[in-house]
């Protein structure tokens, strides 16, 4: 089967419906969600931020940590220097006294006091070095030095060392508050890393799942108005770069409704001004076919004229039922109806038909509840159902059949003959188009783009695929529930 039609007159028709694509929802909104741009580039930002928090963690714990080792060095030095000036004030018994009084106030080794005279020999404090030495060092007990009593080995120390005459005086601080503290800070850095990543992650998803839901609307409003809604249009208020295209998208739809409708209006206006004088000149010529005394060859004429005028009344009245479906002018009766009885009915009337040309119609149906209008439905399948008979060669085996699949009612028309090339699908759902190898043959080229008007009225859409060999047709209407 395919579809006559005459040559493409330019009008700009919708597509035949297509299904809706909804808003990030189910299985299918999901995969939608995390492969679009928007999560990708929230989930950069973040990974942005997270590293950025985490470079900081980095910097701060060892300016932190190496902050509060100066500031030991700086008291060990402090705490040196006051034991050299406690010689040089009041002399050794004092100085012993004082490294005395220091050690009785220091817990736990937090403090550290020692005295060696030149020759070494007289040593007063709480630790014992190897040797001495001046300036700033880095000790560790068990290593370096040697603590009274059951001191642990492994104790860190920040100690200063100041050459006096009568020897030299050695302090130091523990550094196991410093090591505390680097735990603190990197614990803390870590907490605030993970909540960092908790909230990034949070905002990211936030921001991509609005920026989704966004473009999820302005991306359906396209697929509506691709199928032929072009009073649709996208809600959206915001002054970014979304609400921008938004913007655009409206004005856009806006010039585009005006166009069609413009051009709808005049295609109805230039049928409906035409009908009424073709019609009369189809009455003015219709006596004279009853005429006995015309030549053979003009009363063979005026049958031939005839014949014209009432093919153009027909595509004028098809036009002028399409403009009515599509511009909302007309009035279906929408009632519930059994689409496995209205295809067993148009079988019944069209068997004959096909016999009388040498094809074969087979129908293959099953009872499936629908809401619709009768008379406009059985057009949209009498129009397939003839497309067959006129394009396909004889014999031609035609299936009718109609099945239920899931929430819709599925009925399809398919055929043996020559089918439509792929590329042309589309295309033979406009006004007027025809295939090339059909431009001799009978027709209108307005039976499919009615049948599309029709499905599109009751919510429905229309496919067309290759029967192999053939041309199949599936009309696809939702299920009337109840």
């Amino acid at each position: 089967m395919s579809a006559g039609l005459p040559p493409d007159t330019g009008e700009a028709d919708p597509p035949p419906v297509v299904p809706r694509q909804e808003g990030p929802s189910g299985a299918t909104g999901l995969a939608r969600f995390f492969g679009s741009s928007s999560l990708r580039l929230a989930a950069r930002l973040a990974l942005i931020f997270v590293g950025a928090t985490l470079l900081a963690g980095l910097v701060s714990v060892p300016l932190l940590t190496g902050a509060l080792k100066e500031r030991l060095r700086a008291d060990a030095r402090q705490m040196a220097e006051s034991l050299a000036a406690t010689w040089q004030v009041a002399g050794l018994v004092d100085l012993h006294a004082q490294i005395a009084t220091n050690i009785a106030t220091t817990r736990d080794f937090a403090n550290l006091y020692l005295f060696i005279d030149n020759s070494g020999r007289i040593v007063f404090g709480n630790f014992n070095l190897r040797e001495p030495f001046v300036g700033p060092r880095e000790l560790v007990s068990g290593r370096d030095m040697v603590l009274p009593g059951r001191a642990p080995d492994g104790l860190g120390f920040s100690a200063y060392g100041l050459h006096i005459p009568a020897g030299y005086v050695i302090a130091a601080r523990q550094t196991t508050a410093l090591d505390e503290v680097r735990a603190i800070v990197i614990r803390s850095v870590a907490s605030g890393l993970a909540l960092a990543i908790l909230l990034a992650v949070g905002v990211a998803g936030l921001l991509a799942w609005r920026a989704e839901r966004r473009i999820a609307r302005l991306s359906d409003v396209l697929t509506r108005a691709a199928g032929g809604e072009l009073s649709e249009r996208v809600r959206d208020t915001g002054s970014d770069d979304i609400g921008r295209i938004a913007g655009a998208v409206n004005a856009t739809l806006d010039q585009l409704e005006l166009t069609v409708e413009s051009l709808r209006q005049v295609s109805s206006d230039v049928a409906h001004d035409l009908r009424t004088p073709v019609t009369r000149l189809r009455t003015s010529l219709e006596p004279l076919m009853l005429r006995e005394d015309l030549p053979e060859d003009a009363a063979a004429e005026i049958v031939s004229a005839v014949a014209q005028a009432d093919r153009i009344v027909r595509i004028f009245n098809a036009v002028l039922r399409i403009a009515q479906i599509e511009g909302g002018g007309a009035r279906p009766r929408f009632a519930r109806l059994d689409l496995g009885m209205l295809a067993s009915d148009l079988h019944e009337m069209l068997e004959p038909v096909a016999e009388e040309l040498g094809h074969r119609l087979i129908a293959e149906v099953e009872p499936v509840t629908v809401l619709g209008d009768r008379d406009l439905l059985a057009q949209a399948v009498s129009n397939l159902v003839e497309n067959a008979f006129r394009h396909c060669p004889a014999p031609a085996r035609i299936r009718l059949a109609v099945r239920r699949n899931g929430a819709e009612a599925v009925l399809t028309v398919a055929d043996d003959g020559p089918g439509i090339p792929a590329p042309e699908r589309e295309a033979v759902f406009r006004r007027f188009y025809r295939l090339e190898r059909s431009r001799n043959s009978e027709g209108s080229g307005l039976g499919l783009s009615l049948v599309a008007a029709i499905l599109r009225l009751h919510g429905g859409r229309v496919d067309l695929a290759d029967a192999q060999p053939g041309l199949r047709v599936t009309l696809r209407l939702p299920v009337s529930a109840g």
